[in-house]
């Protein structure tokens, strides 16, 4: 576990040591005990076990370790985020909840290690999807993703394979249904100013006004 690039799983630690899982994982636990109060742990993450130091010790190895260590942009975490919980994803499924166009954001975590491409959508232009890494699960300390913490009640999640974004409160949805419905038909009596150029529907344009 010292020496290897990566989280060892049990299977492979058995494979090394030619021992049963049974005694594989009673060295583990002797090994995590050994390790109590002295500045390292072992820790179970992203489907193995890595020796590492304790993050009661983190200030102290941030001290040490040069450059300093650098912090993820808020945007970069919602990203990620959407990421983890929604994988696989497309870059066009990211920017419909952020509402901004996210490459610069998506390239920097690929280059992190954060997330990878995992293939391609079967729909028209076949976009790529992604989702998360070991490096991923490593870094936020997780076993795998069902760790993450749960979401709450009404946000983003997928149904039937597609996207569905935080819902509307019960007076905005109201609110919005009866500004179609004034406008309804009427569309063509609405004059604009003589120098504006109105885009889409006048209830589109309102419902806009509304949500500024």
């Amino acid at each position: 576990m010292l020496v290897a690039d990566k989280p060892a799983s049990e299977r492979d630690i058995c494979e090394a040591a030619k021992a049963p899982p049974a005694e594989v994982r009673a060295a583990l636990r002797e090994i995590a005990a050994s390790f109590e109060g002295r500045g390292i742990v072992l820790r179970e993450v992203a489907g193995g076990w890595r020796l590492s130091t304790d993050p009661q010790c983190r200030e102290d190895v941030e001290r040490f370790l040069l450059p300093p260590k650098t912090y993820m942009s808020q945007a970069a975490l919602e990203t990620l985020s959407i990421v983890a919980y929604l994988q696989p994803v497309t870059r066009a499924e990211v920017e419909s909840l952020r509402g901004v166009n996210v490459d610069g954001v998506m390239q920097t975590l690929e280059d992190r290690r954060l997330i990878k491409e995992l293939g391609r959508k079967d729909t028209v232009g076949r976009p790529i999807i992604y989702g998360t890494t070991d490096r991923f699960l490593e870094s936020f300390g997780l076993r795998a993703l069902a760790e993450l913490p749960p979401l709450p009640e009404g946000a983003p999640r997928r149904v039937n394979g597609q996207v569905i974004p935080l819902p509307l409160s019960a007076a905005r949805e109201e609110s919005l249904g009866q500004i179609h419905e004034s406008v309804e038909g009427h569309e063509g009596d609405q004059v604009p100013h003589s120098q504006s150029k109105l885009e889409h529907s006048v209830a589109d344009e309102l419902a806009h006004a509304l949500e500024e």
